[in-house]
């Protein structure tokens, strides 16, 4: 059996920022006997362009495993994601080729990748495996779930502590983190809860509580209680203050607001006085206020607000946070239920990216040795949401995965060969961030085929605009330089997305055709499933149709996710 020399590979950090030099690390290993040099050679691609070439000659031990560091030249660039492509040489032999991906964003609220992290015990002083992990996912930022104190009092007195959930951690682990999410490009975003309050604090302050048209406080759990968030209450001042303390004291990059989606209205009793509170109006104004204060301390802050269940978008879209974030929760359990989202909260959030939350059970309701069903899911989840332009946060700690909405019970992958899928899909996601996330990019898949539409017409397996059970999901968005279609393999599962599935049957023979309205520049495939995400030149022909020049092009076998875009000259 031929060596695989690659061990892994990946960027330095999470992200880069515009001008800043660019840095990629090999991990080789030898398992022959003697030193051995050998030679590598990195191709950066921007989609199916190469764009530049570094070569570099390494010296790997008699045994053992080598790494490799080194930097190439800073990149201005706006938001831009590349491939890294290295090839392994011995003298002119090809011993093996690797793949990664970064990107190069002049503001990180271009490209919101969310992760997590919950465990702040003592025993994790000194380990970085957990941020080293969401680095090579590109995830560049870190929700801190549950780091705090108290929900009232988030800074604790001192550095080890007990938590309200009776968890032991430490402050200086906490800042340990965050200094290492730091050096590697990320953002530390700290969970804040605007209205959780502990069972102590309410009933020294019961008229800043909310309640119910029975007189009782709005609570979760009986642990959590809801404070009054309106700009008149005193609660709306002291949760401010809150952040205000975790970004001075602490060091963290912003607040991730969180909510419970629950009250929506309530009766709150300031100054002895009844009065009902409408939290889809209060919750932009906290926001805003949040902002204003916190940029007082830095004007680079962040800001993510839970619209909990998909509520209320409507009201908060043109507030002062960084991304539209949602947290997904039934009746929203079809695939199309999370394209019907991402579509209103870029609507409304006028440009801001969007991030779902939306966890996937099987890896809490299956047994271990089914988990090759969640798997399955978790592929299908991703390329869902990425296909259609949002982000997904359901990946952090080391190896972790969301199941539901305590992170700190979240489940923990152990299959490495699907870890090493995983990564490929997320250097998939920033490989061709340039034709996922771009905003000039217009869904038409409802639009632009079907009945009479002959835009785009499909053969060779029956497809799905919408995602329906048992089909291709076909995913179009086009803009005047790019027709793009995701073709999501959903042959031989049902359509809810946060069930385990079967793993897809390859479809072959798919042959898609497109009307033209310009001069065809490139026509490439690419997949996370094959080849580490590297693109492929398709055969393609162009002849006259119905309504003018089409272009027609057999897909390569689609497993799970293939993207096929076509690049029309400018």
């Amino acid at each position: 059996m031929a060596q695989e020399w690659f061990a892994d590979l990946y960027p330095a950090k999470a992200q880069f920022a515009s001008g800043e030099r660019i840095g990629l690390c090999a991990e080789l290993r030898h398992v022959g006997t003697g030193a051995r040099k050998l030679r590598m050679e990195a191709r950066v691609m921007l989609l199916d362009r190469h764009v530049g070439t570094l070569f570099r000659e390494v010296e790997l031990p008699a045994e053992g495993t080598a790494v490799v560091e080194w930097e190439f030249a800073a990149i201005e660039a706006d938001c831009d994601g590349y491939g890294v492509d290295v090839t392994l040489y011995d003298g002119e032999e090809a011993l093996e080729t690797y793949s990664t991906a970064f990107d190069v964003v002049s503001d990180w609220r271009k490209a919101t990748r969310y992760g997590f992290l919950s465990d702040f015990d003592t025993d994790e002083s000194g380990v970085a495996a957990d941020v080293d992990y969401l680095r090579k996912l590109h995830i560049n930022l870190v929700q801190f779930y549950d780091w705090m104190y108290r929900h009232d009092d988030l800074v604790p007195p001192q550095s080890e502590f007990r938590d309200l959930m009776g968890r032991e951690l430490s402050l200086d682990v906490v800042k340990e983190k965050i200094a290492l999410c730091r050096r590697f490009g990320m953002k530390s975003i700290a969970y804040g809860a605007v209205y959780g309050a502990s069972r102590d604090f309410y009933e020294q302050h019961p008229d800043w509580a909310l309640y119910d048209s029975d007189g009782n406080v709005h609570h979760l759990i009986d642990l959590f209680f809801i404070m009054n968030i309106a700009p008149d209450s005193p609660w709306h001042d002291h949760i401010l203050q809150q952040y205000e303390r975790a970004l001075t004291l602490v060091g963290f990059d912003g607040i991730h607001m969180d909510t419970y989606g629950a009250p929506k209205t309530a009766f709150s009793r300031l100054h002895g006085d009844e009065r009902l509170e409408v939290l889809k109006e209060q919750f932009p104004v906290l926001i805003d206020h949040a902002r204003e204060r916190l940029e007082r301390v830095s004007g680079d802050v962040g800001l993510i607000f839970n619209n909990v269940g998909n509520w209320p978008v409507g009201t908060v879209g043109d507030a002062k946070q960084d991304a539209m974030y949602i947290e997904v929760w039934p009746p929203y359990e079809r695939y199309h239920h999370l394209r019907d989202i991402i579509a209103r909260a870029k609507l409304l959030g006028n440009g801001k990216p969007v991030i779902l939350a939306a966890y996937l059970k099987s890896y809490r309701d299956l047994p271990k040795d089914e988990w090759a069903r969640a798997n399955a899911a978790a592929l299908l989840l991703t390329a869902a949401i990425a296909a259609n332009g949002a982000y997904h946060l359901l990946h952090g700690e080391f190896q972790g995965i969301l199941t539901q909405g305590y992170y700190v019970d979240y489940s923990r992958l152990d299959d490495a060969e699907f870890v090493r899928t995983i990564r490929n899909y997320y250097d998939f996601l920033v490989r061709y961030a340039n034709v996922l996330y771009d905003a000039a990019l217009e869904d038409v898949s409802m639009t632009h085929t079907g009945w009479d539409n002959v835009e785009y017409t499909f053969e060779g397996f029956p497809c799905s605009s919408y995602g329906e059970a048992g089909k291709m999901w076909t995913v179009i968005r086009e803009s005047r330089r790019y027709k793009t279609i995701s073709f999501i393999n959903l042959s031989n599962n049902d359509d809810f997305w946060n069930e385990g599935k079967r793993t897809p049957h390859p479809q072959q023979g798919i042959q898609a055709v497109i009307t033209l309205d310009g001069t065809v520049r490139s026509v490439f495939a690419a997949s996370p499933d094959k080849e580490m995400g590297r693109p492929r030149a398709v055969p393609y022909r162009i002849a006259a149709g119905p309504k003018g020049k089409t272009l027609t092009v057999e897909l390569p076998p689609v497993y799970v996710w293939e993207l096929l875009v076509v690049e029309m000259e400018a």
